[in-house]
C-alpha cells in the first residue's frame, strides 16, 4: 500500500508577503511612523496608543513595529533589526510578552480583569509586556471602566497599543489618557504607486492604466488593493490588462461613466438612455456608477469655477488625461449645470436605498433633468427684453446721439469693492471677503492674506493676475495690487479685520442684543416670577 502525501500551500497572500517590517516602509502614514520614530531617539515613549482609522490602512501593522522597535534585542530603537530572536516572534506572531487580543471577542468586563491582573508579571524575556488589543471600540462600558486606573498608571513594563475603526466609540476617559494617531487614508496615486513596486518585484506584467481600477475599488485601503491584486494575477494568468482589472472590481469603463455626464451635460435623452443601457450589459452595481458620475461632476464644478489652484488637484482620483476632459467639459457647461447634476445624482443614489428599481430609478432622474428646461442664459434674457426706443419729435430730423458706455466709477471703500465684485463673481467673492486690506487707492490696492484662509489662493501670481484685469474690466483700475502672507502674530495687532471677520463679529453683536432683550421682556419675566423658574437657555433663530 502506498501513502500519498498533500504537501501544503506554500502561496503567502500579497498583504502578507509585503507587510512592512520598518517604519520606513510604511506608505502613507509618514507623519504617524516619523512621530513614533522620534518619541523612541527621545526616550519619551508613550504607554498607551489608539491607531485609528479606516481598515487595511496599517493601524495593526503600526502596532506590531512600535512592539518590535521597543523589545528589538538592541533596543528600545527606531530601526529595530528585524533578525534577533524578538523580532522574529513578533512578525511571526508567537512573542510571548506581545499579547495580541481581538476585543471584539473579549468585551466583557471579566475579560479585562483577567487582563489587568496579568498586567502586574514582568516580562519574560524582553524590556516591555505589550498588550496590543484589536477593535477596541467592540469593549463594553464596563470593561472600558476597568481599564481607567491602570492606564491612568501603567507598570512602567506595560506597554498598551489598542487599534480601532470607530475612534468615536471610545469614551472620552480612555482617549485622554491615550495618545491618538489618526492613521490616512491612501490616496489612488500612492496605491498605484505601491502596486507597480510590488509587481516589479514579482516579475508580473501589466498594462499603463491595469492599476487604476484596482486602487479606485480600494477605497483608501492598501491590503484591500493587495487582495484585489491577488485575485487579478491567478486570473490573468501573471498578465494584468485595464479591462480585466475593470472586470474583477465591477466598475463600469470609466469611458462609460464619463459618457453619462457629458450626455447629462448636454441633455441629450436618446444618449442618456443608451449609455445607460450599455452600463448596465457590464453587469456593474448602478449604484456605484452613480457615486462616480456625481464624483465626477463635482471636480468639473470645481475646476470650472475655482480652477486648479484652488484645490489639491494632485489628490483626486483623475489621471490627467481625465483631468483635461473635465476641464473641457466644465467648459461647454451652463452656469450651474454641473452642480445641479450632482443634487439630482446624489437625490437619485439616495433613491435607490432599499429598492430593486435601480435601472428605473436612474432612468428617471435623468430624463427628468434632460428634459428640464434649464436655467435661462443671461444673454437672452437680455434679448426678450423690450429695448427701449428714443421719443422723436415728429417736426425734426435729429437723431439721438449714442449714449457712451461708462466704466463704473471706483468704488470709495474695500467693502463696496468686494459687494461689486460679488455680483459679477458671485462664487469667488469669498476670496476678497477673507483678504485684510492695509492701502486702498486707486493707484495700489495692499492686501494680506492668512494662509490658513480661504484667500490663500490670493497668494498665486497667476491668481493676481486675473484679479487685476478683472477689475479693470469692472471699474478702469489701473493701479497697482500686491497680496502677501500675512504673520498670524503681526496680524492680529495690526490688520484691520477682513469683511468676514466683520460679519462674524456683526453676526455676534446682533445675537448679544436679542438674547439680552428676550431675558428682559415683561413676558419673559411674568413667566419666570409666575412658575417660579429660571431661563436654562436663549437660542437665536435668523430669519433671512
Amino acid at each position: 500500500m502506498r501513502f500519498f502525501v498533500t504537501q501544503p500551500a506554500t502561496h503567502q497572500p500579497l498583504a502578507r508577503k509585503y507587510r512592512p517590517q520598518t517604519f520606513d516602509q510604511l506608505v502613507g502614514q509618514e507623519t504617524t511612523a516619523k512621530a513614533l520614530a522620534n518619541a523612541i531617539q527621545m526616550g519619551r515613549t508613550p504607554q498607551a496608543v489608539i491607531f485609528s482609522g479606516v481598515r487595511g490602512i496599517g493601524k495593526t501593522t503600526t502596532a506590531r513595529l512600535y512592539a518590535k522597535a521597543l523589545n528589538c534585542e538592541s533596543g528600545p530603537t527606531s530601526t529595530p533589526c528585524g533578525t534577533c530572536e524578538s523580532c522574529r516572534a513578533i512578525t511571526e506572531g508567537h512573542h510571548e510578552d506581545v499579547l495580541e487580543i481581538d476585543g471584539a471577542s473579549n468585551t466583557s468586563v471579566d475579560d479585562v480583569r483577567v487582563l489587568r491582573d496579568s498586567i502586574g508579571y514582568v516580562p519574560q524575556r524582553s524590556k516591555f509586556k505589550i498588550y496590543l488589543i484589536d477593535e477596541v471600540h467592540m469593549l463594553s462600558q464596563s470593561a472600558f471602566n476597568a481599564l481607567l486606573k491602570t492606564l491612568e498608571e501603567p507598570p512602567a513594563h506595560v506597554v498598551f497599543l489598542f487599534a480601532t475603526t470607530e475612534l468615536q466609540k471610545i469614551p472620552q476617559t480612555i482617549l485622554s489618557r491615550c495618545q491618538v494617531f489618526l492613521l490616512q487614508k491612501m490616496t489612488t496615486r500612492t496605491i498605484i504607486s505601491r502596486l507597480e513596486e510590488i509587481l516589479r518585484q514579482e516579475g508580473i506584467q501589466y498594462e499603463p492604466g491595469a492599476l487604476r481600477p484596482v486602487a479606485r475599488e480600494a477605497r483608501g485601503s492598501m491590503r484591500d488593493a493587495l487582495t484585489l491584486l491577488d485575485q487579478a494575477i491567478v486570473i490573468g494568468n501573471g498578465k494584468l490588462t485595464a479591462a480585466l482589472c475593470e472586470s474583477i472590481t465591477a466598475q463600469a469603463p470609466r469611458e462609460l461613466v464619463t459618457a453619462l455626464l457629458r450626455a447629462m451635460v448636454a441633455r441629450d435623452a436618446r444618449l442618456v438612455m443608451s449609455t445607460i443601457d450599455r452600463i448596465e450589459q457590464t453587469g456593474t452595481d448602478l449604484s456605484t456608477v452613480i457615486e462616480d458620475v456625481a464624483q465626477l461632476a463635482r471636480h468639473a464644478f470645481v475646476l470650472r469655477d475655482l480652477g486648479r489652484d484652488a484645490l489639491e488637484v494632485s489628490q483626486l482620483d483623475l489621471d490627467p488625461g481625465e483631468l483635461a476632459e473635465l476641464e473641457t467639459l466644465g467648459k461647454s457647461a451652463a452656469p450651474f449645470d454641473l452642480n445641479r447634476i450632482f443634487r439630482t445624482l446624489i437625490r437619485c443614489r439616495q433613491d435607490m436605498d432599499g429598492s430593486v428599481l435601480d435601472r428605473c430609478i436612474l432612468e428617471n432622474n435623468a430624463l427628468e433633468w434632460c428634459l428640464d428646461p434649464g436655467l435661462p442664459d443671461i444673454q437672452q434674457l437680455r434679448n426678450m427684453a423690450p429695448s427701449a426706443q428714443p421719443v422723436v419729435a415728429a417736426t425734426t430730423n435729429v437723431q439721438p446721439s449714442p449714449v457712451p458706455t461708462q466704466t463704473p466709477a471706483f468704488p470709495e471703500t474695500w467693502a463696496d469693492l468686494v459687494a461689486m465684485w460679488r455680483k459679477h463673481r458671485p462664487l469667488q467673492a469669498g476670496k476678497l471677503e477673507d483678504a485684510h486690506p492695509h492701502v486702498y487707492s486707486k493707484e495700489v490696492i495692499s492686501l494680506t492674506v492668512q494662509e490658513s484662509s480661504y484667500g490663500r489662493c490670493l497668494l498665486n501670481k497667476d491668481e493676481q493676475a486675473r484679479l487685476k484685469q478683472s477689475f479693470s474690466e469692472l471699474f478702469g483700475f489701473t493701479g497697482r495690487i500686491v497680496i502677501e502672507k500675512a504673520d498670524a502674530a503681526d496680524e492680529a495687532l495690526r490688520a484691520p479685520e477682513s469683511l468676514a471677520q466683520k460679519n462674524d463679529r456683526e453676526t455676534r453683536e446682533r445675537h448679544e442684543a436679542m438674547r439680552a432683550n428676550a431675558l428682559n421682556h415683561q413676558m419673559t419675566r411674568d413667566v419666570v416670577e409666575i412658575f417660579s423658574g429660571k431661563v436654562e437657555d436663549v437660542r437665536i433663530k435668523d430669519i433671512d
